[in-house]
Parts: C-alpha cells; sequence; structure tokens
C-alpha cells in the first residue's frame, strides 16, 4: 500500500490549542503533536513550531484543512519553497529508505504513521530555519567586505542596529524551534520504532543539518557582537570628538575674550 505524505510550512508558530477548538467534530488521534483524523484514512499533523503534514495527501482536503488552520494564525503565508513530499510503502520485507520513499514492513498503524510525519515535519522546519540563517548571514557579508578593504563599516548606526536586532530575533527563533525537536515517546518501548525512528533521522540528516544549522548560528552571534562592538567604539569616537570640539571653543573663546578685554 502506498500512502502519499505532504509538508507544509507556515511562517508563523502555531497555537495547537486554537487548532483543536476549530476541528472539534474530529478525533484527535494524538496531543503531542497534534493528529487529527479528519476521515477513516486521512490525518493531519499541526506542530506548534509550524509545519503541518497530511496523509494521505489530497490537495483537495488539504486546501479545506489549511483554510481552518489558517484563521488561527497571526502570519498565515505557506513558505511554499520549503514543502516536501514522501511516499510510504506498506507491508514490504525490511525497512528500507529510498529517494523520497520509506519502505515499512507491517501495516500503517497510527504511531508508525505519526512518526514518519514527525521527522517530515522537522525537515521542513529545519530547510526554513536553515534559508532564515542564509538570510542573516547574506546580510552581514557586504559588512564583513568593508572591514576586510576598508578597515571599517560604511553604514549607518540605524541600519547596523537593524541588522543586529534581526540576527538576534532570527537566532532566537531558530534555538525556540529546536528545541521542540523532541524523540518520539513511542521509541521508548519499541525496538521497530526505534529502529525507523534512526532510520528516518539518517534519511533526513537531521543530525547534520541540526550541527550545521548551530555553526552558522554561532557566526551569526560573532557577528553580532563585533558589529555592536564596532558601534560602541563608533559612538565612543564621536563623543570624544564632540568632547574635543568643546574643549577647543572654550579655548578659542577664552582667547578671544582676553584678546578683546
Amino acid at each position: 500500500m502506498r500512502i502519499p505524505f505532504k509538508a507544509w510550512y507556515y511562517r508563523s508558530t502555531i497555537d495547537e490549542n486554537k487548532v483543536r477548538e476549530k476541528f472539534s467534530e474530529f478525533t484527535i488521534e494524538f496531543e503531542d503533536p497534534l493528529v487529527i483524523r479528519i476521515s477513516e484514512t486521512l490525518r493531519v499533523m499541526v506542530t506548534s513550531f509550524g509545519a503541518v503534514v497530511f496523509w494521505p495527501f489530497d490537495e483537495g482536503m488539504a486546501r479545506l484543512v489549511s483554510s481552518r488552520v489558517r484563521e488561527t494564525l497571526i502570519d498565515t503565508e505557506v513558505v511554499e519553497e520549503v514543502e516536501d513530499r514522501l511516499v510510504v510503502e506498506t507491508e514490504t520485507k525490511n525497512i528500507q529508505f529510498l529517494h523520497n520513499e520509506v519502505h515499512i514492513p507491517g501495516e500503517a498503524s497510527p504511531p508508525t504513521m505519526k512518526i514518519i510525519a514527525m521527522l517530515l515535519a522537522q525537515s521542513v522546519a529545519l530547510d526554513h530555519l536553515e534559508n532564515t540563517a542564509d538570510g542573516v548571514l547574506m546580510d552581514f557579508s557586504p559588512l564583513l567586505e568593508d572591514l576586510s578593504k576598508k578597515g571599517r563599516i560604511t553604514i549607518s548606526a540605524r541600519k547596523s542596529l537593524k541588522l543586529i536586532g534581526f540576527a538576534m530575533q532570527t537566532r532566537f527563533s531558530v534555538l525556540e524551534n529546536l528545541a521542540l525537536f523532541d524523540k518520539p515517546a513511542e521509541t521508548w518501548d519499541s525496538d521497530e520504532m526505534e529502529e525507523l525512528y534512526q532510520g528516518l533521522i539518517d534519511f533526513f540528516d537531521i543530525g547534520e543539518r541540526q550541527e550545521v544549522l548551530n555553526a552558522k548560528l554561532e557566526f551569526i552571534n560573532e557577528n553580532t557582537k563585533m558589529l555592536f562592538e564596532v558601534l560602541s567604539s563608533r559612538k565612543s569616537h564621536y563623543l570624544d570628538w564632540i568632547i574635543i570640539v568643546l574643549i577647543a571653543i572654550e579655548i578659542f573663546g577664552f582667547a578671544l575674550y582676553e584678546l578683546l578685554r
């Protein structure tokens, strides 16, 4: 049996309690993350970090479900460039991970489908977080070029502070979302679930991508500190010049007074 999965990602975080209220007439299959039973065969997973996973994916039903989810969001934009697909083949001889396909022995049990959906959700979330971090790094690029070629930063203090604020906000958002990537409870007492989970971790390169993302965050953090220090130094030099000018004016004024007296 082939089951198509598809994951969408919203830029906004999602309040699972509000979503649960919007789907009060449906059965809640799992509480955390939220899995809603839309029909005998259709399921949707809604995560607090913005990913929504549908299986088996049906475009029309997904649009209807998403319209309700969007009613609970502050930012309703779907980040289309990070959406992802996966096909799960059930009742195979053993577990296999192929290009955009996962083969599993046995039937499509709810806990098994939940774990697959969770890892797909985490993967699209990582895609978005990686793109966001890359955007901040691109903003830092001209500043580093200025320092390399001119030995100074030429952008205004206001633009520098906006960049610092954006970088800090991005870093906080990424760290907050990464903390939600917990290991599912279903793996604790089942060797089969543990094998599936670890296989999916490798399949989506979750661990390696988290390490790369953490390295980018550390680089952003160091550059933010550097930029703040440069701004502080610039302000200090500015104040020094003001003091020098004021002293010069005072001396000139005193000398002029003595000459005219």
